[in-house]
């Protein structure tokens, strides 16, 4: 079939059904907005996370464990030139009020929280911003500390009143209001307290059985490319005794929880988008079933005109196509605009400069994914138009013989195998796609 009979049967069924196409693009659209949109969005939270890599890390390398770090360690680090290295420790205690200390009414008087003691420089990258607007080290000494404003509020003391920790009492010095390791929606068992070392030395609180969390932050100096780092901290773990019980990662690796639950909620919005992508598609193939039911005679006629079965298929699956890339576009469209609005929603936990405006591998996923799916419920009710027999430009009553059993049971075979293929590429996993397509 020439082009140009493809073209002007295609502006013909265009005029004769305009709203069954509306129908069509509307149905796909939609579900391929949803697609792109989860792709977009995923995809954009996992740029911002490698982009503030080191900033969700605080450092280039982290070492960490629940025992005291070796001095395996200080030696591995003293033999390397332009690394330097700041110690930290992490528990949850309880702190209490002064007993001098002259309570709001109401207030608790005593808080758990989650003590961080901090030796040396904190943060290598990143901000950590406090209240007032000074560096850490200029308000912690051995006789102060630095706490979150919830601690405050809940104990009913201000800036300058005292706190007692580990059985000795500290100075508010000031307020820490974010920290740049420290994400604001993950779980807590209270407000953050800061000590240096010198302030926790004078509490009674590590002691044999205490639940203390040892991490080392390691800057180095000189630009490092990321295997380079991998290297390096390849070469402390293999120095360090008893290497299973620390962790030793670098910035690439930083936040795993972050990272897994973005995947996690990826792959969980994914096929939810693919759950709307294919009733998109059950619409599909309903709109296409009804327009082959109004265009039997002209498929008669065309077969007494000598067209071949098959380049009336070609014809028609030209035009479902067309419209499937279409609604794929204008869904394409669309999925990029909606991450747009999450900002407008979720504010506090994703910022809007964290959106990237165009994401390519988004875009061809959900053009992929539309065409196919356009496709894939297409064919069924557009194979109808095979068995429907020339004799009816005589008789309107000639009806299509019934499809062959075993034509029918490949045709749904093929179905299913469709569904499966998408929802292991939405999914990207072949045992969450199967389970998917069984359910």
């Amino acid at each position: 079939m020439s082009p140009r009979l493809f073209l002007r049967q295609l502006r013909r069924e265009a005029r004769g059904s305009r709203g069954r196409m509306t129908f069509f693009v509307a149905c796909l659209g939609v579900g391929v907005a949803a697609v792109v949109a989860v792709a977009s969005l995923s995809e954009s939270l996992n740029t911002a996370v490698r982009r503030e890599a080191r900033q969700l890390l605080a450092a280039d390398l982290k070492v960490s464990g629940r025992r005291p770090l070796p001095q395996e360690l200080d030696r591995a680090l003293s033999q390397m030139q332009g690394v330097a290295r700041t110690d930290l420790k992490e528990m949850v205690t309880l702190v209490a009020r002064a007993e001098d200390t002259q309570p709001a009414e109401g207030a608790a008087s005593s808080q758990l929280v989650e003590l961080k003691v901090v030796e040396g420089e904190y943060p290598y990258y990143g901000a950590l911003t406090l209240d007032p607007p000074v560096s850490l080290q200029e308000l912690l000494d051995a006789e102060s500390t630095v706490v979150a404003p919830d601690l405050l509020a809940r104990l009913g003391l201000r800036v300058g009143d005292r706190l007692r920790i580990g059985g000795q009492e500290y100075r508010i010095r000031g307020t820490v209001l974010a920290e740049p390791d420290k994400l604001s929606f993950s779980l807590t068992m209270g407000p953050r307290v800061f000590l240096s070392a010198a302030g926790f030395e004078r509490t009674s609180l590590e002691t044999f059985g205490s639940r203390i969390g040892y991490r080392a932050l390691i800057k180095v100096l000189d630009s490092t490319s990321a295997e380079q780092l991998k290297a390096l901290a390849e070469t402390i773990e293999g120095a360090l005794p008893d290497a299973s019980y620390y962790r030793v990662e670098t910035y690439a690796e930083a936040q795993p929880a972050l990272r897994q639950g973005i995947h996690r909620v990826e792959r969980f919005l994914g096929l939810v988008a693919l759950v709307s992508l294919l009733v998109g598609g059950i619409g599909v193939a309903q709109t296409v079933r009804a327009w082959i039911a109004g265009r039997l005679d002209s498929v008669a006629v065309l077969k007494c005109l000598g067209l071949t079965p098959r380049e009336i298929l070609g014809l028609f699956l030209g035009q479902a196509l067309l419209l499937g890339l279409a609604g794929s576009l204008a869904g394409a469209g669309l999925g990029l605009l909606l991450p747009r609005v999450v900002p407008l929603l979720l504010g506090d936990l994703i910022p809007a400069e964290a959106i990237r405006p165009w994401q390519s591998e988004a875009v061809v996923r959900g053009l992929l994914l539309g065409v196919g799916i356009s496709l894939l419920f297409s064919l069924p009710p557009l194979a109808h138009l095979l068995r429907i027999p020339p004799v009816r430009v005589l008789r309107r009553d000639a009806e299509p013989p019934p499809m062959n059993r075993w034509a029918a049971a490949l045709s749904g075979a093929v179905l299913v195998a469709g569904v499966a293929e998408t929802a292991t590429v939405q999914s990207r996993s072949l045992g969450l796609g199967l389970q998917f397509t069984a359910g």
